[in-house]
């Protein structure tokens, strides 16, 4: 009778004594972030679907790293532009020229008289320099662009070939068509990507593919 007694007693008494000297480490705080639960506190930056959480100590260098890029990308288009524009101011001063000898040479199978291609090819790189030079409706300027650019290409690989592209070195040190073919990646960049954060279509229209969706929401009536 008694061990019935003492027995539960001291079990209940070892089992207390364990709990007492146990210690419980201190959770981590967490962050959930869309079902994701991280072991440190940061800034959630949404990235379509899913959101990235980032240490809050690493938001001053991603901000100075975008700042850089967008500074880097509105240099590129300043620059490409202000290198543009001499092309189109060229044509007009030699339209007789540049229609006989490219465009009726090498395009005569355009519609139309060869000189209209030769005053359109220079109002789009006169006109487009100014409107992407500012980043308005950015990226049908810089398509209208780089198509003039494709057309120089073709001329020069037409007129020259390809030269020894790519491993030959021409007698002029680069390839006639080099020129050409680097403002033809440079404006497809901005035909994909728009002017950048600096610009009119972002910084005073909102947006430039915002701006498109609101015309064909007003023209299809779904506004």
């Amino acid at each position: 009778m008694l061990l019935r007694v003492v027995c539960p007693l001291l079990l209940l008494a070892t089992v207390n004594a364990v709990n007492m000297g146990a210690r419980v480490a201190p959770k981590k705080p967490s962050v959930r972030s869309n079902g994701l639960r991280t072991q440190f506190a940061g800034r959630v930056v949404p990235t379509g679907r899913n959101a990235i959480v980032a240490p809050a100590e690493e938001a001053p260098f991603a901000e100075a790293a975008q700042l850089a890029t967008d500074l880097s990308i509105t240099a590129l288009r300043l620059g490409t532009c202000v290198l543009m524009v001499h092309h189109g101011i060229d044509k007009l001063e030699h339209v007789d020229g540049f229609t006989a000898n490219v465009v009726a040479k090498f395009f005569g199978f355009l519609p139309g008289e060869p000189s209209f291609w030769t005053y359109s090819a220079a109002a789009t790189q006169i006109a487009g320099a100014g409107l992407l030079g500012i980043g308005l409706l950015s990226r049908p300027t810089a398509a209208a662009m780089s198509g003039t650019m494709i057309a120089a290409v073709a001329f020069h690989l037409l007129n020259t070939g390809t030269e020894g592209f790519p491993l030959g070195v021409p007698a002029q040190h680069s390839y006639n068509f080099e020129l050409a073919a680097m403002y033809v990646a440079t404006l497809l960049f901005f035909t994909a990507n728009g002017a950048g954060r600096f610009s009119v279509d972002e910084q005073v229209l909102g947006g430039e593919l915002k701006l498109y969706k609101g015309l064909v929401d007003k023209v299809t009536g779904k506004e």
